[in-house]
């Protein structure tokens, strides 16, 4: 694929410019984790980070944490470096490995937090208990020690944890990894409050309905580099869906969305991919198809996602 050139804003809430990682000594030892990665995320925007296993999307999580310091290149968090003080105050994060200390309640895992946010003790126990609830967690599962919760309740208080204090930024690893399907629901009701809120969200997620579900705009990343970026919703990037019609209709719809002005390519029999202006485009273009007599079987918004792995492939 060919290099991505990225957008320039002096408004961007986070800035990475030309970041690089590598690990181990220099050489045939040395592993190129991050490779001159530049990227720039808006105030308020989800940001979504996907690409196969060991692509280096945790390894760019973790510098943008703080944790680790890029071998080249600089990271911005509101115009700091990502490791001060004044931004990790203001940022919530999710690891992808709960490495949780298990002799800790659900209650005291929270209340410590609570305080390295800079919340209050007077307001801290109803905190807690709202941020439980909010991810699913019943009372009594804060009395528990967290070594005897399931990987799904850890997964939720994990979750808790990070949005204590409503963060300015949000930086998740595989938030929803290990729920069930009610606890996938919840995840993205509170990303989408979040983002609702104001909040700036960093997600790295194999779970690509709900990247695309939540996301702004996504970079896919393979050996370190970033290989493109999607835009899934906004002013300019319309609304991509597929649509399926019986096999012998296929030439029928894409003339009947062509006289509609609307973009679109036969992408198999009976299926074809188009993009619409906006979602009212979409609905409407459902009731033409429909009108002239069309066996609609699907018409739903579609990033095609999955096809940037395929393209990836030898």
């Amino acid at each position: 694929m060919s290099a991505v050139r990225t957008t320039t804003s002096p408004a961007a809430a986070i800035e990475i410019r030309s970041v690089s990682k590598r690990f181990g000594r220099a050489g045939v030892r040395a592993t190129l984790a991050l490779d001159s990665v530049s990227l720039e995320i808006l105030p308020g925007e989800t940001f979504g980070l996907i690409g196969p296993n060991g692509a280096g999307k945790t390894t760019l999580l973790s510098c943008l944490m703080g944790f680790l310091r890029p071998s080249a290149g600089e990271i911005r968090i509101d115009g700091r470096s990502a490791d001060d003080l004044a931004t990790r105050a203001r940022t919530g994060y999710q690891p992808e490995r709960l490495g949780f200390d298990g002799f800790l309640t659900g209650r005291s895992f929270l209340a410590a937090h609570w305080r390295l946010a800079g919340g209050n003790r007077s307001g801290q126990n109803g905190a807690i208990e709202r941020a439980a609830a909010d991810m699913g967690l019943e009372p009594r599962a804060l009395s528990r020690r967290l070594r005897t919760y399931s990987r799904g309740m850890l997964q939720r208080i994990g979750m808790a944890q990070a949005l204590l204090r409503d963060p300015a930024f949000l930086f998740l690893d595989e938030p929803a990894s290990g729920l069930d399907p009610a606890g996938v629901v919840t995840v993205r009701r509170r990303l989408i409050e979040a983002r609702a809120r104001g909040a700036t969200i960093v997600v790295n997620s194999h779970q690509l309905p709900e990247i695309e579900r939540v996301c702004d705009r996504v970079a896919f990343i393979d050996r370190g580099r970033v290989l493109k970026i999607e835009t899934l919703r906004g002013v300019d990037s319309g609304v991509k869906a597929r649509i399926r019609v019986r096999p012998d209709e296929t030439g029928r719809a894409l003339e009947i969305l062509t006289e509609s002005e609307i973009s679109a390519s036969v992408a198999g029999e009976g299926v074809l991919r188009a993009r619409f202006p906006n979602e009212n485009a979409m609905a409407e273009a459902a009731r033409k198809l429909c009108a002239r007599g069309l066996s609609l079987y699907e018409l739903a918004a579609d990033a095609e996602l999955e096809s940037l792995f395929a393209e990836d492939e030898p």
